[in-house]
């Protein structure tokens, strides 16, 4: 199996690539902006710069909950909870009917589909994932950075796996103003996105570890709805 489709059901490790914030969408998938018609690193002189503040904001969101809503490639759209610790752990429950749970326990990527009773999983280090979960994240250091385009907006950051050995790659991006992690878009070698966009985000709150371990309690409970 594909990482890219193991980790959000269809392409989660299509984790980010909206441009907007959730409260300023409607239905549909989020309306892009022409991004695509600016230089890959828009203010070269001072990346290194942003991606040095970009890092300290990063390993100073030690954990995060809230919601998410993504958008496949193939124009599903989903929705859920999220929650987030570093290093290493992450939860995205989707909400019903979807039955898939992604559980991130520092070292492994497990995704269960609660329908089917089954499990897939992946070291944690071969996805995308890994980059920004890490306890420091250097991104200059730990990852090949291909762009970083800076609007009124927003920042957004594209990178991937300088070995060459990890498919796919990830873009992340941040309000222009205050930082604040938004969204993120995980592109696959065939092209497909998966968007997600986060909201109702909660910061460093102190979240129960057993979040990021799967029991025979989340396939009951999903049973049970």
């Amino acid at each position: 199996m594909r990482v890219s489709k193991l980790i959000l059901g269809t392409a989660l490790v299509s984790l980010m690539a909206a441009p907007i914030a959730l409260s300023q969408i409607g239905v549909g998938q989020p309306t892009a902006q022409p991004v695509n018609a600016l230089p890959a690193f828009t203010h070269p002189q001072t990346v290194e710069a942003d991606l040095a503040e970009l890092d300290y904001t990063l390993n100073h969101t030690l954990s995060f909950s809230g919601r998410f809503t993504q958008f496949a490639a193939d124009g599903t759209r989903d929705s859920g909870t999220i929650h987030l610790k570093r290093p290493g752990k992450l939860r995205i429950e989707y909400d019903a009917p979807n039955p898939l749970l992604i559980v991130a326990d520092g070292v492994t990527l497990s995704q269960q589909d609660r329908a089917l009773e089954t499990s897939d999983r992946v070291p944690l280090s071969a996805t995308p994932l890994n980059f920004f979960l890490k306890e420091n994240v250097q991104l200059a250091r730990d990852t090949e950075v291909v762009s970083l385009i800076k609007t009124a907006q927003d920042i957004r950051v594209r990178s991937r796996d300088g070995s060459g050995e990890m498919e796919g790659d990830i873009t992340m991006v941040f309000d222009a103003q205050t930082l604040a992690f938004k969204s993120w878009i995980i592109s696959d070698s065939f092209g497909g996105e998966t968007h997600v966009l986060l909201s109702d985000l909660q910061y460093n709150p102190n979240l129960d570890p057993r979040l990021f371990i799967l029991r025979d309690e989340d396939r009951r409970d999903r049973r049970r709805r």
